[in-house]
């Protein structure tokens, strides 16, 4: 009676258990284009390899606990997508296979790239795409205003504060209180020589100065602290807002959009010279431990969706960025409005490369200080000493 009901608990059949003939794929990708590249790539992997694939997706804030309830049940996917910040959090577990035991390696791939899926010093999930974050505009309105697109902090300022008037803001950016905003500050914080071990530092504070700069002066609406990246996105569009902090992945949205002028730079520095530093997106392909002879068909489906022609299959359709310089080369030249992504990549930077399994936890102090001086309940300076002792106690 005991195995039944655990039989009954488990999210796969005790009886028959998985289907010998099939391979599972996991991943957080219920919306297009990306759910249809995937699964295109994914059909097409599994004829190279003599295996059908199946592939399903559960919403991103509950891929996470879903599948540690999968790992505790022993029932997890044979290859498992995550968000590559969360790489660490689940290695940690020990639910997943080094890779290189399994014979794949990240030969050919940036080392800024490998390390999202790297966790003490192994290999455990590979990226077959990856985006990043820059400055949309659009054109008509600078047009019509006079200015060109800012590339300092100070121009960003001043900018922004031409392009406001009652009929659009001069700037948006996410400062939601979740990962996406947390993604989205470290695009200011690492080019201000902000660490992301130090919240409490000049530079981070400068950082988040900037952000409450903007919003007091009215440049960019209070309501950024509701707004998730997808908003944002929806304000431009609309020509509510004249520029937007964005990623790759919105450009199909804007291709679409009747009457819309756009064009793209990085995400402006603090100082003339300095280099953009935004974090790096996407996700990895990881292999859970299940059996052997599954592990090995699954290892076979990682290398055939990393190939160079996957890649490019799944970032054509998606507007992302293949993780093989060669691929990202040969594609390149088809997507002319994204250039300044293709250029982003080979300097953007892991989230989790200093702080492995304590990024969440600091992730969750930063949106809680911007969101406290944006809402002006402290300044930068008393948020973000909060926010610092709240990571260091792990809290």
């Amino acid at each position: 009676m005991l195995a039944a009901s655990l039989c009954a608990l488990s999210l796969t059949s005790c009886a028959s258990g998985p289907d010998p003939n099939v391979l599972t794929f996991m991943d957080y990708h219920g919306d297009e284009p990306m759910k249809s590249a995937m699964g295109q790539q994914l059909a097409a992997c599994g004829r190279d390899i003599g295996m059908p694939v199946r592939h399903y997706s559960v919403a991103g804030d509950q891929l996470v606990a879903k599948a540690l309830r999968m790992a505790s049940s022993r029932s997890l996917p044979d290859v498992l997508m995550l968000d590559n910040p969360d790489l660490p959090q689940f290695a940690a577990t020990q639910a997943l296979n080094p890779l290189a035991e399994l014979g794949v390696t990240g030969e050919g791939m940036a080392p800024n790239i490998l390390a999202t899926g790297q966790y003490q010093g192994q290999l455990y999930g590979v990226a077959p795409t990856v985006n990043t974050l820059a400055l949309y505009y659009n054109e008509d309105i600078l047009e019509r205003a006079g200015v060109r697109p800012p590339r300092t902090w100070q121009e960003l300022r001043d900018t922004a504060r031409q392009l406001t008037d009652e009929r659009h803001r001069g700037v948006a950016f996410s400062a939601y209180a979740s990962f996406e905003g947390a993604y989205q500050f470290l695009a200011f914080l690492w080019p201000g020589g902000g660490d992301e071990r130090r919240l409490d530092s000049p530079e981070v504070v400068g950082a988040l100065q900037l952000w409450v700069d903007l919003v007091r002066s009215g440049s960019a609406s209070q309501s950024v602290v509701n707004w998730e990246q997808g908003d944002v996105k929806n304000q431009f569009t609309a020509g509510r807002v004249a520029m937007m902090v964005n990623g790759s992945w919105q450009a199909a949205e804007l291709r679409k959009t009747p009457g819309l002028r756009w064009g793209v730079v990085p995400v402006p520095v603090p100082h003339p010279g300095a280099a953009p530093a935004t974090a790096l997106g996407g996700e990895v392909m990881t292999i859970p431990k299940t059996s052997p002879q599954r592990q090995r068909k699954a290892a076979e489906l990682v290398r055939c969706m990393n190939s160079e022609q996957a890649q490019i299959a799944v970032a054509r359709a998606a507007d992302r960025v293949p993780t093989r310089p060669a691929a990202a080369e040969q594609l390149r030249p088809e997507v002319p409005d994204l250039q300044v992504f293709y250029d982003t990549v080979p300097a953007a930077r892991a989230r989790t490369a200093q702080l492995g399994t304590r990024w969440p936890t600091t992730a969750r102090a930063l949106w809680t200080a911007f969101q406290s001086a944006l809402s002006g309940t402290a300044t930068p300076e008393q948020a973000l000493r909060r926010a610092q002792q709240q990571a260091n106690s792990g809290s």
